[in-house]
């Protein structure tokens, strides 16, 4: 009888550690969803991108939709800046130091540049608030651009308003890498943050026009042509700001994408064939 008593002690008490596990397991996963950001109405970002992030890429990392990444770039810039404030801008053509090892396309590229900064620094779009730049540590090879007033009643404008009440993030930042060939060959652009889906964004950041493309490429455009085209872009292909980030965008893997894109596109063209065509 006592043995048969102890068995039925043990039963009850696995069946109450048993229970005691879910509900430990149901309330961890409980407070993971809401560090995450979860709840779209809670983390007011838009149910759409909420619904996308859950069926989509990432299933963990943040739910801020890459607004800490952006932070941390941003208080990075500041720093560097903050450091050279007592020696002052200096303009580097991203080439080599010494005059005499200066290609002379890198001479180019330079005087192009150069014009190309005087003129952005007073254009209209800028004053106004419509996009932003800056140099990348005073390298006149690599330019920020914060895109910032995109069509109001597009699903990216509403996006990045949320994740301004929610995060104090309300634009695009962008990088712009200007090659030694420049303006004969095209610039190379990425996303930096926040983590952008659609929009014809590609894994990393690097974003797929043809106009970026060699075969696509002309010298004769300037770098607000690139800018109004990128912003127009990321709007029609209805870019999102996706909520919760796998991983932060890198170069490295930009890179990778746009190699293939170019490679993809010089063997197909850009057009989609008839479907007699296959």
């Amino acid at each position: 009888m006592f043995s048969s008593l102890k068995r039925r002690m043990a039963r009850t008490k696995g069946d109450e550690s048993k229970a005691t596990s879910r509900e430990d397991l149901a309330g961890e996963d409980a407070n993971q969803e809401n560090a995450a950001g979860g709840d779209a109405e809670g983390a007011n970002i838009p149910a759409p991108m909420a619904a996308k992030s859950k069926k989509g890429e990432a299933t963990g990392g943040s739910g801020d939709g890459g607004a800490a990444t952006y932070k941390q770039l941003m208080c990075e810039r500041q720093m560097k800046i903050k450091l050279k404030g007592e020696v002052g801008p200096i303009v580097q053509s991203g080439g080599a130091t010494g005059e005499s090892k200066i290609s002379q396309s890198d001479k180019v590229r330079t005087r192009r540049l150069m014009r190309e900064l005087k003129i952005m620094k007073s254009c209209d779009a800028v004053i106004s608030g419509v996009y932003d730049m800056d140099l990348v540590d005073d390298n006149l090879a690599e330019w920020d651009v914060w895109l910032k007033r995109f069509d109001p009643e597009s699903n990216l404008a509403k996006d990045l308003g949320n994740l301004a009440k929610a995060h104090g993030v309300s634009d695009v930042w962008c990088r712009f890498s200007f090659p030694e060939s420049f303006p004969f060959s095209p610039p190379f652009v990425r996303v930096l943050a926040p983590n952008i889906r659609g929009g014809f964004v590609l894994s990393g950041g690097a974003i797929c026009m043809e106009l970026l493309t060699p075969d696509g490429w002309s010298s004769a455009y300037t770098v607000e042509a690139i800018i109004v085209q990128v912003m127009a872009t990321l709007v029609k292909g209805d870019a999102r700001v996706v909520q919760r980030v796998d991983r932060p965008f890198s170069e490295p893997e930009a890179r990778r994408a746009y190699d293939y894109l170019v490679k993809t596109h010089k063997k197909y063209g850009w057009n989609t064939p008839p479907k007699q065509d296959g």
